[in-house]
């Protein structure tokens, strides 16, 4: 929970301190329900190469939503702390969309000028993003390839990546 810049954790959290570690355990905090000013991000509202990536998504949810703006129409740096599905693949794929609309010019996509990089803690997940990736971005012709410590690409599937 945020508080101007001053960051606090919910009433009720449990925190341990010892030499080795420290451990925080925060309590569940039901979410507010959406207030009349807060919308879902239409995916049939966005430019059709976004429509693309999201072939079987009529919304953003609520978290997709509130980030869309820095996601999507900005540079900045972010970090998501999220629980598992909540949508944070979701989001990062907003962030790939944004660097790959800012190399369309004229109705081409010059594949040529960037490349992008997704890091991934644990070698199963990197291939699980990489099969996500691929089929969202195929559509626009865009080829992912993943790379670990223990694998090499060719020259060639650098260039195509």
């Amino acid at each position: 929970i945020t508080s101007g810049n001053k960051f606090m954790l919910p009433e009720g959290t449990q925190h341990i301190q010892t030499n080795d570690f420290e451990q925080f355990t925060i309590p569940y905090v039901a979410p507010r329900p959406m207030s009349e000013n807060e919308k879902l991000i239409a995916i049939k509202d966005l430019a059709d190469f976004v429509q693309l990536a999201f072939p079987k998504t009529q919304n953003l949810n609520r978290i997709q939503s509130k980030v869309f703006e820095c996601a999507f129409k900005t540079n900045e740096n972010m970090l998501i702390c999220a629980l598992t599905g909540v949508g944070k693949t979701n989001i990062a794929m907003l962030a790939i969309l944004h660097e790959i609309n800012s190399h369309f010019r004229g109705g081409m996509l010059f594949k040529e000028e960037f490349k992008i990089v997704y890091v991934a803690p644990m070698k199963a997940l990197a291939a699980e993003m990489t099969s996500n990736f691929g089929a969202r971005l195929a559509p626009l012709g865009i080829v992912v390839k993943q790379l670990t410590g223990d694998m090499q690409l060719t020259k060639r599937e650098l260039i195509e990546t």
